[in-house]
């Protein structure tokens, strides 16, 4: 039997990159998707995938996936979101909170509109999207939620603060929210990749550039994913409320200590 079979997953951000690599992993696992972002058509051959393909591809690997368009900044938007799952599933067992933008840019030049698009779309997109699953969570007495911060949370955020904070603003969410719900047997957890995955939005902005080395801070697409399914498992009821950086979780709880997510140039090319 697979881990995660018959459960249903809300995955923002699931277009492409990181969000459509966990649904991926989900989906391997027996997990049905709901593949949630605002993008129906392809708009920059730099950023390709849409929430069709994504779909589509999830369906061809035994499992329900519905495309869904969710403009996580809309609360109604992502009101219809929560009630086409249900009307489709009948419950949410797990909630990926990765939508999410970033605008480099150094304080003193960013316009005040762009700082508030910025927690719109990266904090309050995620409180929107808890406040409108929580009740079919708490009614079921069950449900994992995931905020996807970064490695960013942690460095000084030079030339990219807006990011920096609101990746960190996931992780007190989590912890806060983990508390709050925890008499529901509803866990809340804030995982990051250690260091960045080569998606389309990271090569977009040309990050690979400004890394030191790419190989030590560059993470396999699958590591998320696997490690957002070991917090699914009994193991993890224990450790709601934390941040994890995946590859480290995996190495220190699945792996035997042994790191098999390290970089690899290869997938840049």
């Amino acid at each position: 039997m697979k881990r995660l079979d018959g459960r249903v997953a809300i995955v923002t951000g699931a277009s492409r990159g990181v969000g459509e690599y966990m649904a991926r992993e989900f989906a391997k696992e027996g997990c049905n998707i709901v593949v949630a972002a605002r993008t129906e058509e392809q708009q920059d051959p730099k950023l390709p995938g849409t929430i069709h393909d994504t779909a589509r591809e999830l369906s061809a690997m035994d499992v329900r996936a519905i495309a869904v368009r969710c403009d996580v900044t809309d609360e109604e938007s992502v009101n219809a979101m929560v009630r086409r799952t249900l009307d489709e599933f009948g419950r949410i067992d797990i909630l990926v909170n990765n939508a999410g933008i970033m605008v480099p840019q150094k304080l003193v030049d960013m316009p005040l509109k762009r700082w508030d698009l910025i927690w719109r779309v990266n904090v309050r997109g995620a409180i929107a999207c808890c406040k409108a699953a929580l009740p079919a969570m708490i009614a079921q007495r069950d449900g994992v939620i995931f905020n996807i911060s970064s490695i960013a949370a942690d460095q000084d955020g030079a030339g990219n603060i807006s990011y920096k904070l609101t990746k960190h603003a996931l992780r007190e969410l989590s912890a806060g929210l983990a508390a709050e719900e925890r008499e529901h047997n509803i866990r809340v957890f804030a995982l990051s990749p250690y260091g960045w995955v080569p998606t389309p939005g990271t090569l977009y902005h040309r990050l690979d550039e400004s890394m030191p080395s790419v190989s030590p801070l560059l993470e396999r697409p699958e590591a998320m994913g696997q490690a957002a399914i070991y917090l699914c498992g009994e193991e993890g009821k224990a450790l709601s409320g934390q941040h994890f950086y995946s590859r480290h979780l995996l190495r220190d709880r699945v792996n035997n200590g042994v790191d098999l997510y390290q970089g690899d140039e290869s997938l840049l090319r």
